[in-house]
């Protein structure tokens, strides 16, 4: 009974940030569209950024859909990198505000714990996305496991290894500018595939930089 009442407040939250963003998404009207009260929530969730975490997973399922199909080619790891940064830069340029949360948010930390344990909620979604590599993936921040990608790449010798190091830094500071440029417009026809289009030539500026093959 628990479980599926901690299901229906993720799920219920879910289509209120579908259809209204974050910015809808407040205690009392979850209470209500879930047909309870705040203390109930309060009861399955440490506060509404808990929830909001939970229910926000499932705008990651296309995204890690691809970070599978990703992992299981042949490609080089700049290049795998570079696709991992494209895939995530689609996705997160058209809901920005739930990006945001997800990954600079006040349980960005936890997200990899969070992703694990939705899909033991809701295991009938393990076949859209490969559920357990992404909970792997995301165990850390998303500066650490750029890092892990570069050292990757340094390994293979496209970059001098602290030149990687400086490179995964630089890619996320100009990843979170842009998004952030693109906050409060991104829903405006055209606008988020504008901001995929600016960073992913930001990103291949720096990669020419610093590549030594």
């Amino acid at each position: 009974m628990a479980e599926n009442k901690r299901k229906e407040l993720i799920q219920k939250t879910y289509e209120i940030l579908r259809d209204y963003g974050p910015e809808g998404a407040k205690i009392r009207t979850i209470a209500t569209k879930a047909g309870c009260t705040s203390t109930v929530i309060y009861k399955y969730f440490n506060d509404l950024d808990h929830l909001l975490l939970f229910s926000s997973v499932k705008f990651l399922e296309g995204y890690t859909s691809d970070l599978g199909k990703i992992f299981d080619s042949n490609m080089n790891a700049l290049d795998m990198g570079v696709l991992m940064w494209e895939r995530f830069a689609e996705s997160a340029f058209k809901n920005i505000h739930v990006y945001e949360m997800l990954f600079w948010g006040k349980y960005k930390e936890e997200l990899g714990d969070v992703i694990f344990e939705y899909y033991q909620l809701f295991p009938e979604e393990l076949r859209h996305c490969d559920g357990v590599a992404a909970s792997v993936f995301f165990d850390g921040d998303l500066y650490t496991r750029n890092r892990v990608m570069l050292r990757r790449a340094a390994a293979t010798g496209y970059f001098l290894y602290d030149d990687a190091m400086l490179l995964s830094d630089l890619q996320c500071y100009f990843f979170y500018g842009v998004l952030m440029e693109y906050k409060d417009k991104y829903r405006e026809p055209g606008k988020a595939q504008e901001g995929v289009e600016r960073f992913m030539r930001i990103l291949q500026s720096l990669i020419a930089k610093y590549r030594i093959k």
